[in-house]
C-alpha cells in the first residue's frame, strides 16, 4: 500500500514538471527585438528633439536677419518685353534716314533752346510706359524755349518709323542707327533723359523709369529754374 502511494506521488510530480510552459526560440527573439526597439526609440527621441529645436532656431535667426536688411529698390528692365523685330542694328557705316518722320533738325540747330534728350526704343517696355508723360512734358513746356528730342535706339528704321507714326510722336525725333549719340552722351540704359541748357551743356540726367514719379515731375524743378533764369536776365 505504501509503495503504491509513493509511486502515484512520483508520477504527479513528473507530470507537473512536464506541464510547465517553455519559452521557444521565436518568443525569445521577439522579446529581444522589442527591447532593442524600445531602447533605440528612447535614444533617438532626444536627438530628434534637438534637431527640431535647431531647425526652429535657424528659421528664427533667418527671419531676424531679413528684418535688419535694407530693402532693395525694384529694378525695371526689359527681360519680359519682346523686341518688335529680331533685326540686327545698323552698322556704323550705314547712312542716317534721309527723311525722319517729323523733319527733326540736327541737334546743332537746337542751340538757344533748353532740350531734353529722350533716349528710348520701341522694344523697351519702361520707355513705352513713360511715353504718355513725355508727350505731356512736350505739350506743357514745348515751344520757342524748350523742346523734347527723342533719340531712338531701335534696331530697324522701319520699325522706328511705324512706332513713331502710330503713337503720334510729333516732336523732334532722331534715329540713332549707329548709336553715335548714345556713345556721345554716355548712355548705358534705356530710358535715359538728359536735360541740356541753351548752350548744350548737361544740366541733369535721369536714368530709368520711376513708377512713383513721372518724368514730368522729375524734370520740372530744374526745367522751371532754367526757363525762369532767362526771363530774370532779360528783366
Amino acid at each position: 500500500m505504501t509503495c503504491a502511494v509513493l509511486l502515484w506521488f512520483s508520477c504527479g510530480v513528473a507530470l507537473a514538471q512536464t506541464a510547465e510552459p517553455q519559452t521557444t526560440g521565436t518568443d525569445s527573439n521577439a522579446n529581444a527585438q522589442a527591447n532593442t526597439q524600445s531602447q533605440t526609440t528612447a535614444q533617438e527621441t532626444p536627438d530628434q528633439n534637438d534637431q527640431d529645436v535647431s531647425l526652429a532656431e535657424a528659421a528664427k535667426r533667418t527671419r531676424a536677419a531679413k528684418g535688419t536688411m535694407a530693402k532693395t529698390a525694384k529694378s525695371y528692365d526689359d527681360d519680359n518685353f519682346v523686341r518688335s523685330t529680331p533685326i540686327l542694328k545698323k552698322n556704323a557705316g550705314d547712312k542716317e534716314p534721309e527723311n525722319p518722320p517729323t523733319g527733326a533738325p540736327p541737334l546743332e540747330e537746337m542751340k538757344g533752346k533748353v532740350v531734353l534728350l529722350d533716349f528710348w526704343a520701341s522694344w523697351c517696355g519702361p520707355c513705352r510706359m513713360a511715353l504718355p508723360k513725355v508727350k505731356q512734358l512736350q505739350s506743357i513746356y514745348g515751344g520757342a524755349e524748350f523742346t523734347v528730342v527723342s533719340v531712338s535706339e531701335d534696331d530697324d528704321e522701319a520699325t522706328w518709323r511705324t512706332f513713331v507714326a502710330k503713337n503720334q510722336m510729333t516732336w523732334a525725333q532722331r534715329f540713332d542707327g549707329d548709336s553715335s549719340l548714345m556713345r556721345q552722351y554716355q548712355v548705358t540704359g534705356l530710358p535715359t533723359y538728359v536735360l541740356l541748357d541753351r548752350d548744350g551743356r548737361e544740366l541733369q540726367r535721369y536714368v530709368g523709369e520711376d513708377p512713383g514719379q513721372s518724368i514730368v515731375e522729375r524734370v520740372e524743378p530744374t526745367l522751371k529754374r532754367t526757363l525762369q533764369s532767362k526771363e530774370q536776365a532779360s528783366n
